[in-house]
């Protein structure tokens, strides 16, 4: 199948999949949850009151609120003549937009209340947008920017449709977000709003199923009649989905796009055998079309497509995934991928752990590799090795686990003992705090660390210098054989550095070959032109930064800097 085996939607994800971010996926796919409306309701008015005073100091009480809201009540409907039931609402439901008008009230007493807010409306209108806003679910620093300039009053056509709306059946404090997401469905000319309701009623779509849909999608009454919404919905009804189901598994607290839900319903179909697979894996799985309308999920079949999932492992991996968000799904899986990439496994071998184990591994949160390293105590090699053996052990190393050290392998117990007596040789006394440290310095196998000193004996050193140079700079042991030789020997034999140079100064053979290459070509350079002392000593080359170096040697001489960056070049040191 061309879908699993080459989709053109995901040839790259694999490079792509380590730049997505796991912690905040709001990165290269926005997460389909938003934050929660949260409505005014009685009991948080009767706290605000508490503490809420008119201009005049008397403490708002549920009393006084009562009363303010039907002087409110009296305004909007006897004297703006609005409709009762947008009155109404703008009263009782918008109570920070009663406590502010409260402070602005002079009233000599709480029985003058409702007067006092008559006269003080009669000078001085309020901006009706704020109430109207604040009433139909919005927050004052949501519905700020949305208030018109110059304008203070509702206009007509803005109360024409939101009566279309409220007959439709969408609940007046949910309507704030039609007017955030959709601010054109309230300019409509009359009858044009109930033409697109009646649009979406002539494909049999229900009033109740409508008011949902409108709530959680307001975009769908701008423009044309959406017809990839009406493409999901038969395809749906065709496998015999009803629309009480998508009502209870739609959120409206998420604006979806139904031309991606209708590609992923298109993908599951193709991935299932035949209708009663696919109802039954949506039926189950709802998630896997409606969490951000089924965009992590393409990027889930994407993935395992790349690893080799075929068809059936497919339909199989999502019978099997966890109830939780396909965006976790996703992110955890993607951690278990740049984990094994970490640890250097083959990419055959991640292969064969995703198309065995993705259904486990999509619920859980591995740690970071280098927290696990240090936690299982053990080296890459050795890691992937158990991984490859036993992938379920992983299972073991999630966040909030407490991970325990590998066990001790025979061939580690035998470096262990053998760094232990290439210690005691160095002249460690054995278990003391000196040689536990010496340990932890000394980086390495056991039959590396002699093979290494061996070498630095073999240039000629007496083994009881080289004994204090490595006491003295244990990292230089942790190179390669062939790369501490080669050091030495530019050192020794090309530039012609006795070995007492090395006694003297051990650490030099910790900087890299290229720096040296460099350094020592930049100094022969000055020497040649008169610039530097001939006698400078082998650890003010070396150990110096390359700020300082650039400041007291290579500034000797103007073109000193040109030179260097000539070199760096050559020898390939950025």
């Amino acid at each position: 199948m061309t879908l699993v085996r080459n989709p053109s939607r995901f040839t790259s994800l694999l490079k792509r999949v380590s730049q997505l971010s796991v912690d905040n996926p709001s990165k290269p796919l926005t997460s389909a949850t938003q934050k929660a409306r949260s409505f005014a309701t009685q009991s948080t008015s009767q706290a605000s009151s508490e503490k809420s005073r008119t201009r005049n100091g008397i403490r708002v009480t549920p009393t006084i609120r009562k009363m303010a809201e039907e002087a409110m009540l009296d305004y909007f409907y006897s004297t703006r003549s609005l409709q009762y039931m947008v009155a109404e609402s703008m009263s009782k439901n918008s109570p920070i937009f009663i406590e502010n008008l409260l402070k602005k009230v002079n009233c000599v007493s709480a029985s003058d209340i409702n007067q006092s807010i008559t006269k003080h409306l009669r000078f001085h209108p309020v901006n009706e947008f704020e109430p109207f806003l604040e009433s139909s679910g919005l927050k004052p620093n949501e519905y700020t920017h949305l208030i018109p300039s110059g304008e203070i009053f509702l206009n007509e056509l803005l109360l024409e449709n939101h009566h279309v709306l409220c007959y439709c059946g969408v609940d007046p404090k949910k309507i704030g977000k039609i007017f955030e997401e959709a601010r054109d469905v309230f300019g409509y000319e009359t009858g044009v709003l109930a033409s697109k309701i009646k649009a979406y009623e002539d494909f049999g779509f229900s009033r109740l199923f409508l008011s949902k849909l409108i709530a959680c999608c307001p975009r769908m009454l701008v423009g044309d009649t959406d017809m990839e919404l009406v493409k999901v919905m038969e395809m749906l009804r065709t496998i015999g989905v009803d629309s009480d189901w998508v009502m209870k598994n739609l959120s409206e607290e998420v604006s979806y796009e139904w031309s991606s839900v209708h590609r992923v319903l298109t993908l599951l179909r193709v991935i299932c055998n035949d209708e009663n697979e696919l109802y039954g894996l949506i039926k189950n799985h709802p998630r896997l079309i409606f969490d951000n309308s089924g965009k992590w999920t393409m990027v889930l079949v994407g993935f395992e497509t790349k690893l080799g999932l075929s068809r059936r492992e497919l339909y199989s991996l999502f019978l099997k995934l966890p109830q939780i968000q396909v965006e976790k799904c996703v992110s955890n899986l993607r951690r278990c991928f740049l984990f094994l990439k970490e640890i250097e496994m083959d990419d055959d071998e991640i292969r064969k752990v995703f198309r065995s184990h993705s259904w486990w591994v999509s619920s859980c949160t591995l740690k970071k590799t280098s927290s696990l390293l240090v936690n299982l105590k053990a080296y890459k090699t050795r890691v992937c090795k158990v991984v490859k053996e036993n992938p379920e052990e992983m299972k073991k190393w999630t966040m909030g686990s407490k991970v325990h050290p590998l066990p001790a392998t025979e061939a580690y117990l035998d470096s262990k003992a053998m760094k232990t007596q290439f210690l005691l040789d160095l002249g460690y006394e054995e278990d003391s705090e000196a040689m536990e440290r010496a340990g932890k310095s000394f980086r390495g196998r056991g039959s590396e660390l002699r093979e290494r000193f061996d070498v630095l004996v073999s240039f000629g050193l007496d083994e009881k210098d080289v004994k204090e140079m490595v006491r003295a700079s244990p990292n230089i042991l942790t190179q390669a054989s062939d790369v501490l030789g080669a050091k030495v020997r530019y050192l020794v034999e090309e530039l012609g550095y006795p070995l007492s140079t090395l006694v003297a100064f051990p650490s030099c053979l910790k900087f890299t070959l290229e720096r040296m290459k460099v350094r020592f070509a930049m100094f022969s350079w000055l020497k040649a032109r008169g610039k530097a002392d001939p006698k400078l000593a082998v650890s003010t080359l070396l150990a110096c930064s390359d700020k300082d170096f650039a400041r007291y040697f290579v500034g000797r001489h103007p073109d000193g800097p040109k030179h260097l960056e000539d070199l760096k070049r050559k020898h390939h040191l950025d």
